[in-house]
């Protein structure tokens, strides 16, 4: 009896471990699978629990030393005596597949002593029945022995199911005996007949009952255990009815493990809250560990008596639905983000029309649709204005050449609706018909462009018209200006540079003579700090024009920048050469100028050097013209001189040692300081941000400045200026980092010191040890001498950009280099050239060119600004061409305490 149970036991825990184990393993969760072995070994009184993988490797083990090896199964057996502590092993399958074993052990103390003790009991029993049945027999023998025994095989017979066969009435007597056999043959005949219809009823329904679709049960009120179960189980789970009973927790034993807190949960609900629950769905494994959908509905039920006696309940397979439904679902989720993806795709469709739409008509080009048959799909209004078609005219749907024929605004010459109707222009991609000379003087340019959908099949073409009068004017005038000075039109450095190299090469060629004539005007600064630049810059337009009348056709007059002008004569002799520096320093003096009621007397200084008398090549005619004309300031000024060797060298080495000794006494002494000029948002005029420039004291007169305009030349040609850059550079970065509040500050670096490959890294040391942020530094580089050494003044801006400094490129556009070479100079600012600005408001020139410097500043995302303002008109004017920021007399002048320093 006890192996009996015994084996009974381990085949239900068997049946729980292979349940609780096998959806952990199956989908590889260890650590879920090992914290089930404690709990499971402590409730159900296992000795010692081990879980291996299908290599017979140990996972995980509870109550077992896994040093020691596994030892073998027991098997169970009536004809031996129950072992202490049976091993048992179970394999671990999930839908059929092995996933591991689990090795365990069950204690029989347990059990030997409940079967013992129940051994006990019915022994005690059997005798106390047994005494008692002899006694009542003794009793009753004596009376009953004679008739008794027909009852009693009567009763034998009934109690066999034989309710045919029944006792004889003794008599037809009233005593006991014969009313007894009489009355038991009545309760016979009467439990045969209510036992042949309770057995008929009981097949009936078992038949009803076992052949149901869904599995049918009953479940307890208490605990809701399982009272009674249908056939229908086995083909529903594979459990027999039996199996199903000693389960003792189905159908919870039928969920999944993630599924049981909620199955119990509602389950418990229902028993609890006497509950009606139609199709409750969660996820169930069959005994083959195969999955599905398990549909239950439940109702409470009640005896005839209304008492509650629990739960019937109703399980089938609702895979098949449920996949239905979920495919459904899905399909409806699809349909739904299908139509959701369609409307986006239709809005953002609609949304983009809109924005192209209103690009296209914002668009300063002319846009033209026209479709395989040249009619028109559509147009933006830049492409009525251009042709001069009114807004009444309704042009989508007519044919190109229509629409054409009408415009007020065509081609001056030539047939354009040609264009639109050749092969050329319906077969290539692009097509470029070049310009077009409007009736109103403005010149288009018109391109075609092939329209394709998405197979790659022609779908019209569009036309693309784009206004350049603009900007052919700026290139005629930029291409003027590469050659011209801006203020007196005659020609520039540039132009002059190539002349002389010309003149110089052909006289060479020739074995002839050339001259150069260098003259500037005496105290000319003076003018400019008395009277303005724009006086200045009257009194030079004077001279040119006045000059311009002595210079023959054949000779080349140019102003090299500032007062300095030049002249190249060639094949010509000293004494000619003479008579012209005779007659310019002559005429200059004879110009009659007046200023605010004061009358000026000009005068020059002229120099002359021959080629090659005095020069083997044009570097060294240039410089000794320039000696030339500096003798000549030496002779008293409004004079001229022709070129003595003699004279030179002692004159330049004097002054240059004096210069130089100064500057170097200035460096050693606290000599130097900076003054600071505002540079303005034009709009709201708030400071922007300072420019610092340099000034040297005068040691003899301590209240007196020497402009930089003295001493800086100098600087430049003895090499201090790259000792008076660091100055600068020094300074304004440690005023910086004292003075937080200041937004930035510009300085100016010489050309020289694009040679000094470390001058960045020293900028970038000097703002880490002031700890100033460098964006807040702009240095300032000049256009021509970036442009003159294009290749260093490259690496230089790269290096400071890369330090973070912003880079200013400083008067820009004095000569024509500076557009060519803007793209390689990764300027941040352009500071455009104040020639440019002094004449705005009466030079239209200027005008166009300004407006085009700050046109493409922008497009090309630089910031620009405009020194040399000077008056309120100008300023206004500057705001209407877009300027970014400002500079000049107007606004504030150069100081050495400027508000702007003290900004809070």
């Amino acid at each position: 009896m006890a192996t009996h149970a015994t084996e009974v036991r381990v085949q239900e825990l068997s049946r729980l471990l292979n349940a609780a184990f096998a959806t952990p393993l199956s989908t590889g969760n260890l650590a879920q699978a090992a914290d089930l072995l404690e709990g499971i070994r402590t409730a159900e009184g296992i000795d010692y629990i081990i879980l291996l993988n299908n290599k017979k490797q140990i996972i995980a083990a509870r109550g077992w030393d896994i040093a020691h090896p596994l030892p073998p199964v027991d098997k169970l057996s009536l004809e031996h005596a129950l072992p202490t502590l049976i091993h048992a092993a179970t394999p671990i399958e999930f839908a059929g597949e092995p996933f591991g074993e689990l090795r365990f052990g069950i204690s029989t103390e347990i059990m030997r002593g409940g079967v013992n003790q129940l051994l006990l009991q019915n022994a005690i029993t059997m005798v106390v029945g047994i005494l008692l049945s002899a006694l009542m027999m003794g009793l009753l023998g004596v009376w009953l022995t004679r008739h008794i025994h027909r009852l009693i095989k009567a009763a034998e017979n009934a109690a066999q199911g034989d309710y045919d066969t029944l006792a004889a009435p003794i008599s037809h007597g009233q005593d006991e005996i014969s009313q007894l056999t009489r009355r038991f043959n009545e309760m016979a005949s009467l439990i045969k007949e209510r036992v042949d219809s309770l057995v008929m009823n009981e097949e009936k329904f078992h038949t009803i009952a076992n052949y149901t679709h869904s599995t049918e049960l009953w479940l307890s009120p208490e605990e809701g255990q399982l009272v009674w179960i249908n056939d229908s189980v086995t083909r529903l789970s594979g459990y027999s009815v039996n199996e199903c009973m000693l389960l003792g927790d189905f159908p919870l034993s039928l969920t999944m493990p993630e599924e049981r807190a909620r199955v119990t949960e509602t389950l418990k609900q229902a028993l609890e809250h006497r509950t009606v629950i139609q199709d409750f769905e969660f996820r169930a494994v069959r005994r083959d560990g195969q999955p599905f959908w398990a549909s239950v509905s439940w109702q409470p039920i009640y005896d005839s008596f209304n008492n509650y006696l629990g739960l019937r309940a109703s399980i089938r397979d609702n895979s098949e639905l449920k996949e239905d439904r979920l495919s459904l679902r899905k399909a409806v989720i699809e349909l739904r983000q299908i139509q959701s993806l369609g409307q986006s795709y239709l809005s953002r469709a609609e949304s983009e029309r809109a924005r192209l739409t209103a690009l296209l008509s914002a668009m300063r080009f002319g846009v033209l649709f026209v479709d395989n048959e040249n009619r028109v799909v559509f147009h933006n209004p830049a492409f009525c204005d251009l042709w001069g078609l009114g807004p009444g005219n309704q042009l989508p749907g007519k044919p190109i050449g229509q629409i054409l024929q009408i415009a007020e605004n065509r081609p001056a010459l030539g047939d354009i609706i040609a264009n639109y109707l050749e092969e050329l222009a319906l077969s290539d991609d692009k097509v470029d018909f070049g310009e077009l000379s409007m009736n109103d003087g403005r010149v288009i340019t018109q391109h075609g462009f092939r329209v394709l959908d998405s197979q790659g099949t022609a779908n019209g073409r569009m036309w693309i018209y784009e206004d350049v009068t603009q900007q052919r004017e700026i290139s005629e005038h930029m291409i003027k200006l590469a050659e011209r000075d801006a203020l007196t039109g005659l020609y520039n450095r540039h132009r002059f540079q190539q002349e002389l190299d010309r003149m110089v090469s052909e006289a060479d060629r020739k074995q002839s003579a050339m001259a150069l004539v260098f003259f500037d005007l005496d105290e000319f600064k003076h003018v400019n700090d008395t009277f303005g630049h724009g006086v200045g810059d009257d009194l030079l337009k004077s001279i040119a024009k006045t000059i311009g009348t002595q210079v023959r056709r054949h000779e080349v007059f140019s102003r090299l920048g500032g007062d300095e002008f030049a002249i190249l004569v060639p094949d010509c002799n000293e004494f000619e050469v003479s008579k012209l520096a005779e007659r310019i320093v002559s005429s200059i003096s004879q110009i009659p100028f007046t200023v605010e009621g004061h009358v000026l007397r000009p005068s020059s200084s002229v120099g002359v050097a021959l080629f090659p008398n005095h020069a083997s090549n044009s570097l060294e005619l240039v410089a000794h013209a320039d000696s030339a004309m500096y003798q000549a300031k030496s002779a008293g000024k409004s004079t001229w001189r022709m070129y003595r060797q003699d004279a030179d060298p002692s004159r330049s080495a004097i002054t240059r040692l004096s210069w130089k000794d100064r500057i170097t006494e200035a460096l050693e002494n606290n000599g130097l300081e900076l003054h600071f000029q505002g540079i303005y948002y034009p709009k709201t005029r708030k400071l922007a941000h300072l420019e610092a420039l340099v000034r040297m004291k005068d040691l003899q007169k301590p209240d007196e400045i020497i402009m930089p305009g003295l001493f800086i030349p100098h600087a430049e040609k003895t090499g201090k200026i790259i000792d008076i850059d660091r100055w600068v550079i020094r300074s304004t970065i440690e005023l910086l980092g004292k003075k937080a509040n200041i937004p930035s500050i510009a300085i100016n670096i010489s050309g020289r010191s694009f040679d000094e490959p470390e001058m960045p890294e020293y900028i970038s040391q000097q703002l880490k040890l002031h700890k100033v942020n460098p964006a807040r530094l702009l240095v300032e580089l000049t256009e021509t001498a970036a442009v003159s050494d294009i290749r260093d003044a490259e690496r230089f801006i790269d290096a400071l950009r890369a330090t973070g400094c912003t880079v200013c490129l400083d008067d820009f556009g004095t000569g024509f280099a500076s557009f060519a070479y803007l793209k390689q100079l990764k300027a941040d600012v352009l500071k455009i050239d104040g020639f440019f600005i002094k004449d705005l408001i009466s030079d239209h020139d200027s005008q166009v060119f300004v407006r085009g410097m700050v046109s493409m500043a922008h497009e090309m995302g630089k910031t620009t600004i405009a020194e040399f303002v000077e008056n309120e008109a100008i300023f206004n004017m500057l705001i209407e061409l877009g300027i970014d920021q400002v500079q000049g007399y107007y606004l504030d002048k150069p100081m050495r305490d400027h508000p702007g320093l003290n900004i809070i």
